[in-house]
């Protein structure tokens, strides 16, 4: 069975054959109706090209479809933009929310749920110095050393803000 469609889905679907409307989709309405307008307004100069003509007007039919087709180029390429950082977005909202299960089930002492979840969120990400951290502590409570001190030393060095530093050197001088 397919999986359901998603405004995600409906947005790139529909903006890579309608130029500007999965901007409209996605929320952006006045920078989809301006790429629409933009593609429209050259793909309509390249076909009444030759009306122009007979006026005595010179328009360069092809000049209009390679606008039409740059514009179409750059709706295309900020759609696909807006879909990367709404996934991340989305992606950032999902392990928050299992991290405060998986630390909820390790304040109640279930270490191997919070050891699931937390196998969940590095699954998505195995950057994740929380997530390396909490699975840090967990193993130090189950009495696995080894694999709490790897855990500690890879949330140390995956940690840009060193938010986790002094509570993981003073764990790894007591282990």
């Amino acid at each position: 069975m397919p999986a359901p469609p998603t405004i995600s889905r409906l947005a790139a679907s529909l903006g890579f054959v309608l130029p500007g409307a999965g901007h409209i989709v996605l929320g952006r309405p006045g920078r989809g109706l301006w790429m629409f307008f933009w593609v429209a307004f050259f793909a309509n100069a390249a076909l009444i090209a030759p009306v122009f003509d007979l006026w005595g007007a010179s328009v360069d039919a092809r000049g209009c479809l390679v606008a039409a087709g740059i514009v179409w180029l750059y709706a295309a390429l900020d759609l696909l933009r807006l879909l990367f950082w709404r996934h991340r977005r989305k992606l950032e909202e999902v392990k928050r929310e299992k991290l405060l299960s998986a630390f909820g089930f390790y304040l109640r002492g279930e270490y191997g749920r919070a050891r699931a979840r937390l196998k969940q969120i590095l699954r998505m990400d195995r950057d994740d110095p929380d997530a390396h951290f909490h699975m840090a502590l967990t193993y130090k409570r189950e009495g696995m050393p080894r694999l709490a001190k790897r855990h500690f030393r890879l949330a140390l060095s995956l940690d840009p803000g060193r938010k986790w530093e002094e509570e993981v050197r003073k764990e790894l001088a007591d282990a």
